[in-house]
């Protein structure tokens, strides 16, 4: 009697170890999906953080004004024509390639950046495409702002948002609280 009772006790040593070796691990995977997705979040706001920074300099700001500025139908040669634009035409350029690619290489959200700075971007490319175009067409290559090209694009297929030319945030997200 007394091997079967200490087998019986073994068994039952053996089943609540194997069982916290269990919980254990569960225990760690959950862990770590949440701290995952935590730096995941993290990750998210430090990109837009920098891309708030991006677009706060005094030099995207005038750039961004003249590009503002120039008319739809302004043509490369009346872009070209005015140093200023010309100049900010290439900064507002430079800024969004560089967004651009980090949209594409998933270090800054698209929706984060659509949110932000979605309606600029389509602004920007309608009025400097004629531009960028003639620029491509005289190098004979299509690397000239490809990123700015492609996140304007991408902004048009998936994050349009709430916000457009006609709804601003002060009306599409009225009822936001804290």
């Amino acid at each position: 009697m007394n091997v079967k009772r200490f087998l019986r006790t073994a068994v039952d040593l053996s089943t609540i170890a194997n069982l916290a070796t269990a919980l254990t691990v569960l225990t760690a995977v959950i862990f770590g999906l949440i701290e995952m997705r935590r730096a995941r979040r993290e990750r998210e706001e430090r990109a837009a953080f920098a891309a708030v920074q991006a677009i706060l300099t005094p030099e995207w700001m005038r750039s961004m004004l003249l590009v503002h500025n120039i008319r739809d139908d302004a043509t490369a040669a009346t872009i070209e024509g005015d140093a200023r634009v010309l100049d900010a035409a290439s900064a507002v350029g430079i800024i969004l390639e560089g967004i651009g690619y980090s949209v594409y290489a998933r270090i800054v959200p698209l929706h984060v950046v659509s949110d932000l700075m979605g309606g600029t971007i389509r602004l920007a490319w309608r009025k400097l495409r004629p531009y960028i175009e003639e620029e491509r067409r005289r190098t004979g290559s299509n690397k000239t702002f490809e990123w700015f090209e492609w996140l304007a694009k991408q902004i048009e297929r998936y994050g349009p948002g709430k916000t457009n030319l006609q709804t601003g945030a002060q009306e599409a997200y009225l009822d936001w609280k804290p």
